[in-house]
């Protein structure tokens, strides 16, 4: 008897945290029904009831929690439990009808393991219960608890158990519907996972700007350049389709001029930063005109500003409706695309890791709760760790710092963004900590650096080495027509005309060569 999703790719810790809600909840619910039991003793002296029946239920309960902790049989098991407590009640009561409603309330309680399931046991513990009791006692047994009515006909124990059987449906269907709900939100958040896909780059040979076009067009993000004038140097296809702007109409335009409307904005506070301070900046930002959220990595260059955005309308949006309606579900935490952590502020310690950690550090879970921050940090880092965890909160809640180097399980070294904030888990003080990997953003950026050096150590033979052996061949053409066919000085003007010839040849082999490197 297993009541779990099954759903794809689910982490186990959705399962496991409803599971040990419940649990909890559980304990209360049995210590007070046991309690109930005691004080209704003293009523008509039922204390071996009290005391035997109940104990005999926690017994049962417990014990098979222990003997199956793999199982969920001690969740049926809890089920029949709070069916034979309300039997309990109503015989210590001698039939006092209102002690039949702590079985609604165990029909109730269940609705909190999302499993309609569990609503079977108590139902038919009831039906027993009242069958059997109700004949015993119109057969006139003696000392048979179960109404206080003289007579309990087959009509009244019929609309009896009818009116159970409804709430019994009714928190069975409300549990069910919390399981789907649940499904869903988790089928949503691994299709957006899905949806985030890694850079991809395909170089080939060819011509430098052609290979230059060829590697910012490949790139699943949207990008754009900008000079230290804000003129938009580079327009890619992703963002012309995402900010429903053409190239034709940007290019070699004020990126200001064009987005007038933007001005002030988050998106032009970061970016004057990042030129201003010479450090890359990572956000997210809302652009009113399109009703969309962005998120934006600026990285500044020597002639100015390479920006890379997505958008994240779709993400932005189902994280809202989940904060709204799920804050409770702590699986948010577990599904998030990007890898996160809570560590001891004291210790450093990994008090909890996300699903997206342990994919992309190679770590398991239990691995990661024996570690410290510090392990997966090469050496030479170290020291950052205590200034991150220590460091100052920006104006919106969060620590920011720039580029870390992390160490995942197989050794290899990833650049990360790192995000912080500070929070109390379980009663310690810690810190809930993103990393965000960068480190193909950098590779790319270095690479379009290089080739833009090489276009201008090309630029400059062109302007300066090709043109002095091309001016001079141009100046001995028209000496050369003028003199006559066995004038002595042609054959020197000849050899002239050669050597530049020669020299002009080295320079173009020159360039060649640069350009195929």
């Amino acid at each position: 008897m297993h009541n779990q999703l099954s759903l794809p790719g689910q982490p186990d810790a959705l399962l496991l945290d409803v599971k040990e809600r419940s649990d909890k909840i559980m304990n209360y619910f049995l210590v007070a029904y046991f309690l109930v039991g005691l004080f209704l003793a003293g009523f008509y002296g039922t204390w071996l009831i009290g005391i035997g029946v109940g104990s005999i239920c926690l017994v049962a309960y417990y014990s098979t929690k222990a003997l199956l902790p793999g199982s969920t049989l001690y969740q049926y098991v809890l089920s029949a439990v709070f069916g034979l407590f309300m039997a309990q009640f109503i015989y210590q009561m001698h039939g006092m009808f209102e002690m039949h409603f702590f079985a609604f309330v165990g029909c109730a309680a269940m609705i909190t393991y999302q499993n309609w399931k569990l609503q079977i046991p108590i139902i038919v513990v009831v039906i027993i219960h009242h069958g059997l009791f109700s004949y015993l006692q119109d057969a006139g047994l003696p000392d048979i608890y179960f109404t206080q009515l003289s007579y309990f006909d087959l009509l009244t124990f019929g609309m009896h158990i009818f009116l159970t059987a409804v709430i019994s449906f009714i928190c069975a269907l409300w549990a069910f519907q919390l399981k789907k709900y649940s499904e869903l939100q988790v089928a949503q958040s691994i299709k957006m996972t899905e949806m985030q896909k890694e850079v991809q780059f395909t170089l080939e040979r060819r011509q430098l700007s052609e290979e230059k076009n060829r590697i910012l067009e490949s790139i699943g993000d949207a990008f754009f350049a900008v000079n230290n004038d804000w003129t938009v140097t580079y327009w890619n296809n992703t963002a012309e389709k995402v900010l429903k702007t053409s190239r034709n109409t940007i290019l070699g335009k004020n990126l200001w001029d064009v987005f007038a409307g933007s001005v002030n904005s988050e998106s032009y506070k970061m970016y004057h930063e990042a030129m201003a301070l010479k450090q890359y900046v990572h956000f997210e930002d809302y652009f009113t005109p399109l009703e969309k959220w962005y998120d934006i990595t600026a990285y500044p260059t020597e002639d100015g500003l390479s920006v890379f955005f997505k958008d994240i309308t779709e993400r932005k949006i189902a994280n809202l409706l989940l904060l709204e309606s799920e804050k409770r579900y702590s699986d948010l935490f577990d599904l998030s695309p990007l890898p996160k952590w809570v560590v001891d502020i004291e210790t450093l310690r990994f008090l909890d890791v996300n699903a997206a950690a342990i994919k992309k550090y190679g770590y398991s879970r239990e691995e990661f709760f024996l570690m410290t921050i510090r392990d997966i940090r090469p050496p030479e880092d170290i020291a950052k760790v205590e200034q991150l965890i220590n460091g100052p909160m920006n104006s919106d809640g969060l620590t920011k710092r720039g580029t870390f180097t992390h160490k995942k399980k197989d050794g290899e070294l990833i650049q990360v963004d790192i995000q912080s904030n500070g929070m109390n888990y379980r009663g310690k003080k810690a810190k809930l900590i993103i990393a965000h990997d960068i480190t193909d953003q950098l590779k790319h950026i270095t690479e379009i650096e290089k080739q833009n050096k090489k276009l201008k150590e090309i630029s400059w033979i062109q302007s300066h080495i090709i043109r002095a052996p091309l001016v001079r061949i141009m100046g001995l053409i028209p000496i050369i027509k003028n003199l006559a066919p066995d004038d002595p000085e042609r054959e020197k003007i000849l050899e002239y005309l050669d050597l530049s010839a020669n020299e002009l040849d080295d320079v173009i082999k020159n360039v060649t060569q640069k350009i195929s490197s």
